[in-house]
């Protein structure tokens, strides 16, 4: 199985956050690493959960908008494995969003996919590690009909902070991190389940 790995630009990190764009929420705080999965030939509904637990850093924190097919079998998936919970009102046009406490990676293991599909279907589906980095607010942002103030998730991160988010089409997933585990491929890659092969790719400076 294969992944590619590439650092992507740290200016592609707005102050103004674009729909359909690079990244469609809001980020404050210091980003030192920017880092872009390709998973091509892997399953990430196996890769994710098991690179979770090889990182060890529980709890994680999710925040994941939802069509509304999938939101009882995803409560019930909750109460079942005793993760607590919350939903969300932003005033977007998803069905419902919620923010969730994940504590090990049995729980992870079940929710995770919810967080795979929907970033799929281009929901926006996220989560930090060891810390609750979300909030919400209004700001400024780039749409097909031009800048205008919009209420958001806003990321923010400190020292050691990490949050990944499902890429549109769930083509990639992306790390946003502050934290040394992602400062190099063999950093990234030596906290990998049964090792991949890597792929190495570099975006071009604009």
């Amino acid at each position: 199985m294969e992944i590619e790995i590439s650092f992507m630009p740290k200016k592609w990190i707005s102050d103004i956050p674009e729909a359909g764009g690079y990244f469609p929420f809001a980020i404050d705080g210091k980003t030192m690493y920017v880092v872009d999965f390709l998973f091509d030939t892997v399953d990430p509904n196996e890769f994710i959960p098991g690179w979770m637990f090889q990182l060890n850093k529980f709890p994680i924190y999710i925040y994941v908008e939802i069509f509304e097919f999938q939101t009882e079998e995803l409560e019930q998936d909750f109460k079942v494995h005793s993760v607590e919970y919350k939903t969300v009102e932003i005033g977007k046009k998803y069905d419902k969003a919620y923010k969730a406490t994940i504590e090990n990676s049995e729980q992870f293991k079940v929710i995770f996919p919810y967080l795979n599909s929907n970033g799929s279907m281009n929901n926006l589906a996220l989560w930090s590690l060891q810390k609750d980095v979300f909030s919400f607010g209004k700001r400024d942002f780039k749409t097909l009909f031009g800048r205008k103030k919009v209420l958001t998730p806003i990321v923010c991160l400190e020292n050691n902070d990490c949050v990944f988010w499902v890429g549109y089409d769930g083509q990639n997933i992306v790390a946003i991190s502050n934290n040394k585990l992602f400062s190099s491929i063999d950093c990234i890659s030596n906290q990998f389940p049964p090792k991949p092969n890597i792929i190495t790719a570099e975006y071009e400076e604009d």
